[in-house]
């Protein structure tokens, strides 16, 4: 018997099957426990945060939301991470204020802050679901530098934007801090386990969109299988109103799906109608 794991973060799903270690295990089998490397253990912990990225930002954000990077200008640089976090805080509160007041969708946003490679210039990468006129905002609020840059997810991707907001991860080795900042209001992957017979396939439904797969792997102890894939979209029935033109007059044309009714004349019409008779 194998496990199998199915994460589900909004249409991107990882699906994996592995061999679930045993209790009596070989000799041979401990060893190769015990002789992994600490590289490895910080390259997992790596990917392992790349990944719970990845997710987050695929079960909460859609790829026309965006990507912004702030920089500091030289006045305004900041003594510590801690004067970049309250900052964010207060243009935080500042876009929830401005949303709730217009009726407009709930402020979702992971942040990571950034200054350890290129220039050594403290930056702050947001991710932030988009509601219209949100550069222009952002450029009110951000007042301690001109420099920002608007980006959207489905330029990178959700794995794109997940490896490259965690990249001083790997490059400072950062291992065991948290980098990215989520707002309270995001919702987390859903995650299923199951028994499967060891042949049992992972296999993507109908219709959907392979982004990566492992194939079967296999050592002496242990295999597994993972594959991650998109989700068809859904498609709504919706009802539009069209425009045409009839004579150089701008019309409405409605378009019912059912059988057209007459309206009813009036009551006091049906009376005048019955007079006549």
């Amino acid at each position: 018997m194998k496990r199998r794991k199915t994460i589900r973060a909004g249409r991107l799903v990882w699906d994996i099957a592995y061999t679930v270690p045993r209790p009596n295990a070989t000799p041979q089998e401990r060893k190769r426990i015990r002789e992994v490397t600490a590289e490895q253990v910080a390259r997992t912990h790596c990917n392992t945060a790349q990944r719970k990225l990845e997710l987050l930002m695929a079960t909460n954000f859609e790829p026309e939301d965006l990507a912004l990077t702030a920089t500091y200008r030289d006045a305004d640089l900041p003594a510590s991470a801690d004067v970049t976090r309250r900052r964010l805080g207060k243009v935080f509160a500042q876009l929830r204020a401005y949303r709730k007041a217009r009726g407009l969708p709930e402020l979702k946003y992971i942040y990571v802050l950034e200054g350890r490679h290129g220039d050594h210039r403290p930056h702050v990468h947001l991710i932030m679901n988009a509601v219209g006129g949100d550069l222009e905002l952002f450029k009110s609020l951000w007042v301690w530098g001109d420099d920002i840059q608007l980006n959207y997810i489905r330029e990178r991707g959700y794995d794109g934007w997940a490896g490259y907001l965690t990249k001083e991860r790997r490059e400072a080795s950062l291992n065991g801090k948290k980098q990215f900042v989520g707002s309270r209001n995001l919702a987390r992957p859903t995650v299923t386990y199951e028994w499967v017979d060891d042949g049992a396939m992972v296999d993507p439904p109908p219709g959907a969109q392979v982004l990566e797969d492992s194939g079967i792997r296999r050592n002496e102890s242990a295999s597994c299988r993972f594959v991650k894939y998109l989700l068809p979209k859904r498609t709504t029935s919706k009802s539009y109103a069209h425009a045409r033109v009839v004579a150089g007059l701008e019309c409405s044309a409605t378009y019912d799906r059912g059988m057209e009714k007459k309206p009813k004349p009036s009551r006091q019409n049906r009376k005048t109608a019955y007079t006549k008779r």
